[in-house]
C-alpha cells in the first residue's frame, strides 16, 4: 500500500471468501490505517473514522463470500469506506453541511479530497435522489421520513397511522427499489448493499 494506494491480492482475498479468519485479520492490519485516516479526514473525528472502518470490514466480512467476485477488490473496500464517510457528514445536516464539505473539495486540515470519488459521491447522490422521487407515494413518503426526518419506524407508523409491519414492508421495499435504480444505472449490487446507498 505505499503512496496511500490500495493493492489487490487475489489470494488473500479467496482465502477470506473461504472464511478464513486469519486472512481476514491480515486485511484487516493491511488496510485499516489507510481507512481510519481517510475516514478521519473526511469526517474530522477519528473517533467516528474507527467506527466507520470497523463497520466497513464487518460489511466485508457479512459478504466474505463474494469477495472473490469483485474485479478490483482493494478499490472495493476503499470506496465502501469513503462513501459512509462522506454520508456519515452528509446525515449530521441532510445533505446543507456534506454538500459544503464536498464543494471545498478539502478536509479541515487542507489536504485534497479524492476528486474522482467527490464525483462519484455527488453522481450516485442525485441518483438516489431522483430513484426517490420515481418511488409510489407512500413509499417515498415513508423513505424521507425515516431518512431524512430520522424519524423511527413506530413514529412514521404513527404520523401515516399505519401498521408498523405496513411501513417496514413500505420501507424495504423503497430501498429494494432505490437498489434495482442503481443497478440499471451500473452500479454493482454488491456495491449498493454495503454501502446501505445513503439510505
Amino acid at each position: 500500500m505505499n503512496d496511500g494506494h490500495f493493492i489487490d491480492a487475489p489470494d488473500l482475498y479467496k482465502r477470506i471468501a473461504a472464511g478464513d479468519e486469519s486472512a481476514f485479520r491480515n486485511l484487516f492490519e493491511v488496510y485499516a490505517p489507510r481507512l481510519q485516516a481517510m475516514a478521519a479526514r473526511i469526517t474530522g473525528s477519528a473517533a467516528v473514522a474507527d467506527d466507520l472502518v470497523q463497520d466497513t470490514f464487518l460489511k466485508i466480512w457479512v459478504a466474505r463470500d463474494q469477495l472473490a467476485e469483485v474485479a478490483q477488490p482493494g478499490a472495493w473496500i476503499k470506496k465502501i469506506c469513503f462513501f459512509q464517510a462522506v454520508n456519515y457528514v452528509r446525515r449530521q445536516t441532510i445533505r446543507d453541511k456534506v454538500m459544503h464539505t464536498v464543494g471545498y473539495e478539502k478536509d479541515n486540515a487542507g489536504k485534497a479530497l479524492p476528486v474522482a470519488e467527490i464525483i462519484e459521491f455527488r453522481q450516485l447522490l442525485d441518483l438516489v435522489n431522483k430513484a426517490v422521487q420515481q418511488l409510489p407515494e407512500k413509499q417515498q413518503q415513508i423513505y424521507r421520513l425515516s431518512r431524512e426526518q430520522a424519524l423511527s419506524i413506530s413514529e412514521i407508523a404513527q404520523h401515516m397511522d399505519l401498521a408498523i409491519s405496513t411501513v417496514k414492508n413500505l420501507l424495504v421495499m423503497a430501498l429494494k427499489n432505490i437498489r434495482a435504480t442503481l443497478q440499471k444505472a451500473g452500479y454493482p449490487l454488491l456495491l449498493a448493499i454495503l454501502i446501505d446507498i445513503f439510505i
